[in-house]
C-alpha cells in the first residue's frame, strides 16, 4: 500500500508543471515545488521511522541481500531533488511579459 502511494505521488509530481513563465505562474510553481520538498521529506521520514520486520537467524551460509537503502527512500530523495531543482530553475528564469 505504501509503495502504491509513493508511486502515485511521484507520478503526480513529475507530470505537473513546476516551472513558471510569468509572475503568477512562478508563484504557483514555488508552491508546487515546496509541496514536492515537503512530500519527499515526509516519505523519507516515513521510511526511516517504519518498523522493520524481524529477521530470523539462519544457520545457512546463504543470506538474503540487504540493500543499503530502500526504493521508498529513493522516491523521497527524487521528490526533494525535483523540488529543489524547480526552485533554482524558477529563480534563474526570466519573467515573460504576456499581452493578456
Amino acid at each position: 500500500m505504501r509503495g502504491k502511494l509513493i508511486a502515485l505521488i511521484t507520478i503526480a509530481a513529475f507530470t505537473s508543471g513546476c516551472f513558471g513563465y510569468n509572475r503568477s505562474a512562478k508563484r504557483w510553481s514555488y508552491v508546487g515545488n515546496t509541496l514536492l520538498i515537503l512530500g519527499g521529506g515526509g516519505v523519507i521520514a516515513t521510511d526511516l521511522t517504519a518498523a522493520e520486520p524481524e529477521k530470523g537467524l539462519t544457520t545457512t551460509a546463504a543470506k538474503p541481500y540487504d540493500p543499503p537503502f530502500s526504493g521508498v527512500m529513493l522516491a523521497g530523495v527524487m521528490l526533494v531533488a525535483a523540488g529543489l531543482f524547480g526552485i533554482v530553475f524558477n529563480a534563474t528564469r526570466p519573467i515573460v511579459k504576456s499581452s493578456r
